[in-house]
């Protein structure tokens, strides 16, 4: 791992604190805004790597907030068993091969989805409709683009959007699936040798950090209605979704 100065150290210790804040405010977002930063004064591999301590901490408080756990994961467990599956194979293709392609697949489907109303020969109530096998690809979708470009999350929130969960639920399920991703891929990065003890120390202030900025979103999160909160999620997916665009032509 290369040494980093003093000002790369400050920025990326910032650049996580916004990360939280994002995510403590929506329930998901860290990694799809501390990786696209933190690449740039990395790569996108060693970027994943920094923020995968991070990514665990903020994923396990915002899964155990809130109470009533066992009814968001008593219903939702199996979209994180996939996600599970999913992250272990996604890992394996981002060690292997160029992922960059992914990032262009997933934006256009966010385009697709939150164009939905205005194509009328798009229907996503089968989401609702077939709730095991669409939360099933859900699932393994979000794993598997968590471990090459690591933004699952998108994938998630369509299928969240569209069974009409509570903030609540949906911010408990998608940390669970989250917090089960994201442990997979450091398993499986320890088993390839990629992840080494020097980048685990560095990642532990980063930790530190990100979950200061997790709780000054959930002070934020706390005080919008469910309505104003989906209206949010949309406006964070367009974000993402012209995000992922800019990446994709970068990186070619």
């Amino acid at each position: 791992m290369d040494a980093y100065t003093l000002n790369e150290i400050l920025i990326a210790l910032l650049v996580v604190a916004f990360a939280g804040a994002v995510h403590g405010t929506f329930g998901l977002g860290f990694p799809m805004v501390a990786t696209p930063v933190l690449a740039l004064l990395t790569d996108v591999q060693t970027a994943i790597l920094l923020t995968l301590a991070p990514n665990i901490a903020v994923n396990l408080w915002s899964m155990l907030r809130g109470g009533n756990l066992r009814e968001s994961v008593g219903r939702f467990w199996p979209v994180a068993v996939w996600m599970l599956v999913g992250s272990a194979i996604g890992t394996l293709i981002l060690v292997a091969m160029d992922p960059n392609p992914f990032r262009l697949l997933l934006a256009a489907v966010i385009v697709l989805y939150l164009l939905g109303d205005r194509l009328k020969r798009l229907d996503w109530s089968w989401i609702a409709r077939h709730s095991r096998a669409s939360g099933a690809g859900a699932g393994f979708l979000g794993g598997m683009l968590g471990g090459t470009v690591n933004v699952g999350g998108p994938a998630l929130m369509i299928y969240f959007l569209e069974m009409r969960v509570s903030p609540l639920v949906m911010v408990q399920a998608i940390n669970l699936a989250f917090l089960l991703g994201k442990s997979t891929q450091a398993a499986t990065f320890g088993a390839l040798g990629v992840l080494t003890p020097a980048l685990l120390l560095l990642s532990l202030p980063l930790g530190v950090m990100a979950l200061i900025g997790l709780r000054s979103g959930m002070w934020l999160r706390d005080h919008v209605s469910a309505d104003a909160y989906r209206g949010w999620l949309r406006g964070l997916l367009w974000f993402l979704g012209a995000l992922l665009v800019l990446q994709f032509f970068r990186d070619l």
